[in-house]
């Protein structure tokens, strides 16, 4: 199901929200504050801690899920205390302050999608300012209420076992969610174990070698398509997420994850899904800001680093879709070659799955 198109106001002014929601929680005020950088450490915030005030973080909760939350963690509303918590983590993952956020033109969006009453998980996202040459970052979180907010970033330990160990969802997709961020699941060989972001036994043009997720960071994780019937489709089953209007992610019980980002004719979801699952089409969508130069699917392969976090990983030597792709010299370049065939950039590229 497609979002509702019910205007709202963030820092940058109107713009379309990223999920249907009856009443959404919306928190803002007037002083933005620095948040010390490092990594993300899972330990209760006190309440006195007030980062989900700053005017570049939004707050948005469903009110069914907002009634669902206590009413108060340490004397605090348990949606106040859980923003802050969740804020302060990924603001240690990202490594900068809001200060320094503030001045690249970025926001701190945080959507709380579900809670047991004791435990809860959403998605937080960095967003990059719009046409930039900046990249969003996200991640999904659990947090749970131990006399205040302990909160797992996607990827780490806390993460898993707070899914785990809650009422969220249902079964098949607590479990699958948990396998996805198992480190022991990641395999050593070369093949993945996913294929491309199209159909199965179709092709598109593979405008792009392998890039950063960002364009030219490190590692080159990313690859773009266009062309063929023009639409994206899951790679490999697993629990998709809708991170905003136009970028999905799956995580997968391999223990890698896949994202597409720039989809349009957008398909919302929030569960377990097979292969070949449609996503949406290629496209221009920036709901996280960042920039296209034309309609494609920006995707890319995350898994375990040795920061034991969902991270983008190289490509480079990795096969997927029955490809074994490889670095250029810079960004963008490259190729991918199976058997006797090399495919370059601007030249199509069958899917043989995975």
């Amino acid at each position: 199901m497609k979002p509702a198109h019910i205007p709202r106001r963030g820092r940058n002014g109107p713009f379309i929200p990223h999920r249907a929601r009856s009443t959404a929680l919306t928190l803002t005020a007037a002083t933005a504050l620095l948040a010390s950088t490092g990594n993300a450490q899972a330990s209760p915030v006190p309440a006195s801690v007030d980062l989900a005030e700053a005017p570049n973080v939004e707050i948005t909760a469903d009110q069914e899920v907002a009634s669902e939350l206590p009413v108060e963690v340490s004397g605090v509303p348990a949606e106040d205390a859980l923003a802050d918590a969740v804020v302060e983590d990924t603001l240690a993952e990202y490594g900068s302050g809001l200060s320094a956020l503030d001045e690249e033109d970025r926001e701190v969006r945080v959507d709380i999608r579900e809670t047991d009453g004791e435990a809860a998980f959403g998605v937080a996202i960095v967003t990059a300012a719009m046409g930039s040459e900046d990249s969003p970052h996200a991640w999904l979180f659990t947090a749970e209420n131990k006399g205040g907010w302990t909160v797992g970033l996607e990827g780490t330990p806390e993460f898993s076992e707070t899914i785990a160990g809650s009422e969220m969802m249902e079964t098949e997709e607590r479990e699958t969610i948990a396998a996805s961020t198992d480190p022991d699941r990641v395999s050593s060989s070369e093949v993945v174990g996913v294929g491309l972001p199209f159909e199965v036994g179709t092709s598109m043009i593979m405008t792009t070698g392998p890039h950063g997720w960002g364009g030219y960071d490190r590692p080159y994780s990313s690859v773009d398509f266009a062309g063929g019937n023009g639409t994206a489709h899951a790679s490999r089953g697993g629990y998709a997420i809708s991170l905003c209007s136009g970028w999905t992610r799956v995580l997968h019980t391999n223990g890698f994850a896949t994202d597409y980002y720039h989809l349009e004719d957008y398909q919302w979801l929030e569960g377990n899904v097979p292969t070949g699952r449609y996503l949406g089409t290629q496209g221009n969508s920036l709901c996280a800001g960042g920039h296209t130069t034309g309609a494609h699917i920006h995707y890319t392969l995350r898994g375990y680093d040795d920061r034991n976090t969902h991270w983008p990983v190289a490509l480079h030597g990795r096969t997927l879709g029955g490809w074994t792709f490889a670095e250029g010299a810079e960004a963008y370049g490259g190729y991918a070659y199976r058997g006797n065939t090399t495919v370059y950039p601007q030249q199509s590229m069958y899917n043989y799955g995975f």
